[in-house]
């Protein structure tokens, strides 16, 4: 019988913490596969939007292409690091940052499969302002959508869903980025209330946002035994201990987004702002981060799709040795790698959002493995001169 360090035992604890997140409960497409199986049905046939839904997110991304075209300048954005207050409006009021909200609470009820195009189209315009849209509404009120009850949702979604207010999703920490269940941010009971205590760094949207996803570990007894385990809280900027030590850091890319450095100072968050079960926060996280990753790999492919058409224009205008580097060969086997990664990224991309649509059991490593895939892949810009 192995003996474990208390190191290891504390590792193999959140271990089970996470794989608790989502038991799914019939295998996917790719975690079948090793076992030696291949469930083709769960693929094909390829998803579709029905004709329906599909015109309405065609008169959608329209409106939202004349609205980018007449008051996005992505120029202006990127230089001066901002994105000014009467875009995030007109996005409001275009219905955008509420797509995926739900009717009843004032949203456009739209699917997945319609906001990852919608947001394409909007990356494909200005990067940065596609991650504000993201971060809003793939991850920042997510967790309320998911897991909020319904008087939380009551409270906070129909504001959210106009664009009256913000959203984000607080995880990052100056000492935890990825490692969700390491937290360093703390919650203590008191009376009614909890005591935040901590930081939190690359918080995007934050420094903008009036309503925030918060991680922090609280203490939670099973089974006789206390032990600190995450809880999601819903967190306002109007609480008091609530400090923003920096709205933003300059950046190489999408610079008009905004990622905040916030301190909570013993901060009051009553009791009913905890989102989902005390001590299941990794579940509320990590469900929201599958949702995240899902919408941002459209943006990818928005960006990706202006890319290649960039490209091809250059190709086309760009004259070496009396002709088009068009018309060269290996100009043209880099044009045709680059469509074919594009096809590819379109593809899983909404592969993974109609499974979304569908309600499938298992996503989870179908939409790392293609996030994975995007890191190792990604390369749209040859250069071509």
């Amino acid at each position: 019988m192995p003996t474990f360090s208390r190191a290891d035992q504390e590792q193999f604890e959140k271990a089970k913490d996470l794989i608790e997140t989502a038991p799914p409960k019939e295998l996917g497409f790719i975690k079948s596969l090793f076992f030696g199986r291949l469930k083709s049905e769960q693929l094909f046939p390829y998803p579709q939007q029905d004709a329906t839904e599909r015109q309405r997110t065609d008169e959608l991304i329209a409106r939202v292409d004349d609205f980018l075209k007449a008051n996005v300048d992505p120029d202006r954005i990127d230089a001066e690091e901002r994105i000014p207050q009467d875009v995030i409006d007109g996005l409001g009021k275009l219905g955008v940052l509420g797509m995926t909200v739900p009717t009843e609470f004032g949203g456009g009820g739209f699917s997945h499969t319609a906001y990852c195009r919608v947001l394409e189209h909007i990356a494909q315009h200005c990067t940065s302002t596609a991650v504000l849209v993201g971060a809003h509404q793939s991850i920042g009120l997510k967790a309320l959508m998911l897991m909020g009850t319904d008087a939380q949702k009551r409270e906070f979604l129909p504001a959210l869903a106009r664009g009256e207010k913000l959203a984000a999703f607080c995880l990052s920490e100056p000492e935890v980025g990825s490692d969700a269940a390491n937290v360093q941010t703390t919650a203590r009971r008191d009376g009614d209330d909890w005591i935040i205590t901590g930081q939190k760094k690359f918080a995007t949207n934050a420094a903008l946002a009036g309503f925030m996803t918060v991680m922090a570990k609280t203490p939670v007894t099973e089974n006789g035994r206390t032990r600190d385990k995450v809880t999601a809280f819903i967190v306002t900027p109007d609480l008091p201990g609530f400090e923003i030590v920096s709205p933003n850091r300059s950046k190489c890319g999408i610079r008009g987004s905004w990622q905040a450095t916030l301190r909570f100072n013993d901060m009051r968050v009553p009791n009913d702002r905890i989102l989902g079960e005390l001590g299941k926060g990794l579940k509320v996280a990590l469900s929201v981060l599958n949702y995240g990753r899902c919408t941002l790999s459209a943006g990818c492919v928005g960006g990706a799709k202006k890319a290649l058409a960039m490209a091809i224009e250059h190709a086309r205008k760009r004259r070496q040795f009396g002709r088009s580097i068009g018309e060269f060969h290996l100009v043209k086997q880099k044009i045709a790698r680059m469509a074919e990664m594009v096809f590819a990224m379109d593809a899983m991309t909404y592969m993974c959002a109609g499974l979304v649509d569908r309600h499938a059991d298992d996503i989870i490593l179908r939409i790392n493995l293609k996030i994975m895939l995007y890191h190792k892949n990604y390369v749209i810009g040859a250069n071509l001169n």
